[in-house]
């Protein structure tokens, strides 16, 4: 019964992340621009991300994802430590460089970007890491969320009790995303014009 529920949600999820791709596809420059501001001014404002020394943080790389290079840029400036995912080819989870700046990003699979493996420093304590920004294509007031399916996201929250920040344009902020077994949720999401605190 579980099974048949979960692959109920999953299916609903698939459709709900057609649907959501195909909004934040159709947000014009301004929305992205001024509203990735406004997201970036509330992430800093966050007393999570005040607190942190070790922040992990996707690069923003596909198309209209909220950008984080500004954040990543001001972490660098106030002596953060960065640590950034890495994906590799064939490999099911993400490996996580301390990124020392923007010079060492490359073009890596599924159009990423992130350092070169070859020459990456690794984190190899996920202990360490005080907060991690989320990427989604939605999420739910709740701190649910939809990303692209591979489930690398999943994987590694799993395994860290830091606080996990969702960044998302209020026009993809929904009112319910189906949650599954393996899912995570955020404990905040960070709009434009508002924050939410998840479950």
């Amino acid at each position: 019964m579980r099974l048949m529920a979960n692959q109920s949600r999953s299916d609903d999820k698939a459709k709900l992340r057609t649907r959501a791709l195909a909004q934040r596809d159709a947000l014009d420059l301004d929305q992205i621009e001024i509203g990735a501001q406004a997201i970036l001014e509330r992430v800093l404002g966050l007393a999570e991300f005040q607190r942190a020394a070790v922040i992990h943080t996707y690069v923003s790389s596909k198309e209209n994802e909220v950008d984080t290079r500004e954040l990543i840029h001001i972490s660098l400036e106030q002596n953060k430590r960065v640590v950034v995912p890495v994906v590799e080819q064939g490999v099911e989870t993400m490996r996580h460089a301390v990124l020392a700046g923007m010079n060492e990003l490359v073009n890596g699979p599924m159009g990423l970007v992130q350092p070169d493996p070859r020459m990456a420093a690794w984190l190899d304590d996920a202990g360490a890491i005080d907060l991690v920004v989320v990427p989604g294509i939605a999420f739910d007031r709740r701190g649910h969320r939809i990303g692209f399916g591979g489930g690398f996201y999943d994987r590694f929250l799993a395994t860290v009790s830091c606080a996990k920040v969702g960044l998302c344009y209020d026009a993809l902020v929904l009112d319910a995303i189906p949650d599954e077994t393996h899912d995570v949720a955020m404990d905040i999401v960070v709009a434009e014009s508002a924050v939410y605190k998840g479950e």
